[in-house]
């Protein structure tokens, strides 16, 4: 837990879906001394103000805990080697995890299409009859509970604290259809709840990890000078002030003005420009950029979370706390949406007596589709561009572009590719176009310059 001016930051495990954050939210909006809270999904955390004093983090332990989720540890510190440098980044990794995302997803399309047609075939053909005759009731009633029971936790849960969520309808509709003895219902019902929160786990989870890729390129440790000599620190002991070295490849891990040194430097990580650039003495310097070529001596002005790369992480992990207005439409629709659902399908028990009307009122009129889509839709969204240099404050941005007319750009260099190319060679009084080119890529042989790349 982080403690900063008027507010606190949780991370919270456990969360999956929109509905979910929503169920932390309510937890933790309950404990004393809590003014507001906004749960992010992508970051994994729980942004709670205050007025004076912090709340008693026992209590948020036990709301969270109760509402079925837990306090998570902050994040370990980047491995060290052991000259004290960090551990190189393991992008394979990460792409192998990507992939098996993707096979993971491919797979529930399979299942989803298969089971989809065996329910047509089944209606169609008559098969249901055949299965429920041939697998007992208890039988069939232990595979329904064992299919659905993280939705049925989730429901139970949240009917303990007088609330109603997004699954109750369709739940409660699974369990009518078990009371009315038609099991094979009951799981077709629970098959597609479960399905409809693998995907939005999925859609979520690559948001996430959108996120962390922005936050694995955060600089880790600074190779710090001082009298006894140099010193590799992780970033948040690097103090203002503290004179920093950088050498040729490497990241620069604070903000600064350079002392000393020059060197060619990508800053596309900040400002969007593709072209490096030329860094000297009396130059700014940013955390998260590389210096290509030379080195540098940076004095810090700031580290870790204070540095413009922190605030830029900070503010996509915080983008889904600037709701757009359908989010905030979707949140008031469920609020009413569900308690009247309820209502019209216990008049359609009461007045009509049919219990297999009632079980389809429950599920057709379910609103999880536009209460937990919409959300996971921004959240996906946001995460996505993120992960293609893109960075979007949240839904009501998103909102407000989709009625832009016209989009200006404030500088070409976030519009090229940042590999020089030579378009046209003009040679003067005649001299041959393939001799001149052929002296320019010789002068410019042992050059790393981007420019001499290019030549």
């Amino acid at each position: 837990m982080k403690n900063r001016n008027g507010h606190i930051e949780l991370a919270v495990e456990g969360m999956d879906c929109a509905g979910c954050a929503r169920t932390v939210q309510q937890a933790i909006a309950d404990v004393p001394g809590v003014e507001s809270v906004d749960v992010l999904l992508g970051g994994e955390k729980a942004i709670i103000r205050y007025a004076e004093a912090p709340p008693d983090e026992a209590r948020l332990r036990q709301a969270v805990e109760r509402a079925g989720y837990r306090i998570g540890r902050p994040p370990a510190a980047e491995p060290m080697t052991s000259n004290g440098a960090p551990q190189p980044a393991r992008p394979a990794a990460d792409a192998d995890s990507e992939n098996l995302s993707k096979r993971i997803l491919g797979l529930f399309g399979l299942i989803f299409g298969a089971v989809l047609l065996v329910v047509i075939a089944g209606e169609v053909l008559g098969l249901f009859d055949v299965v429920m005759d041939a697998v007992p009731l208890p039988l069939g009633i232990l595979i329904v509970l064992a299919l659905g029971y993280p939705v049925f936790k989730q429901v139970v849960l949240a009917a303990l604290r007088r609330r109603v969520i997004a699954h109750t309808l369709m739940a409660v509709g699974a369990l009518a259809a078990l009371a009315a003895g038609e099991w094979v219902t009951a799981v077709i019902v629970v098959f597609f709840m479960r399905m409809g929160d693998y995907a939005e786990r999925f859609t979520t989870e690559q948001a996430r990890s959108s996120v962390r890729s922005l936050t694995r390129m955060a600089p880790r440790t600074a190779r710090v000078i001082r009298e006894d000599g140099e010193h590799v620190l992780p970033v948040d002991q690097v103090r203002p002030g503290d004179v920093v070295l950088v050498r040729p490849g490497e990241q620069i891990p604070v903000d600064g003005i350079v002392t000393d040194g020059h060197a060619t430097v990508d800053q596309s990580a900040i400002t969007g420009e593709s072209m490096p650039v030329d860094l000297s003495s009396g130059g700014r310097a940013y955390a998260a950029t590389i210096a290509q070529l030379g080195a540098l001596r940076i004095r810090a002005e700031a580290a870790g979370r204070d540095t413009t790369f922190g605030r830029v992480i900070e503010m996509v992990e915080h983008a889904e706390r600037h709701r757009g207005e359908v989010q905030r439409y979707a949140d008031r629709f469920s609020t009413y949406y569900l308690p009247f659902v309820a209502t019209v399908a216990l008049a359609t028990y009461l007045l009509g007596g049919g219990l297999m009307a009632t079980i389809a009122v429950l599920v057709v009129a379910c609103s999880c589709a536009f209460a937990l889509a919409t959300p996971a839709a921004i959240l996906a969204s946001v995460g996505a561009a993120a992960g293609h240099g893109l960075l979007i404050k949240g839904g009501k941005y998103i909102e407000q572009l989709a009625a832009a007319d016209v989009v200006l750009i404030d500088k070409t260099g976030t519009l090229t590719l940042g590999r020089p190319e030579i378009e046209r060679v003009i040679p003067l009084n005649g001299y041959p176009e393939e001799e001149l080119i052929r002296l320019a890529a010789g002068a410019e042989r042992h050059s790393e310059h981007p420019l001499a790349a290019a030549v």
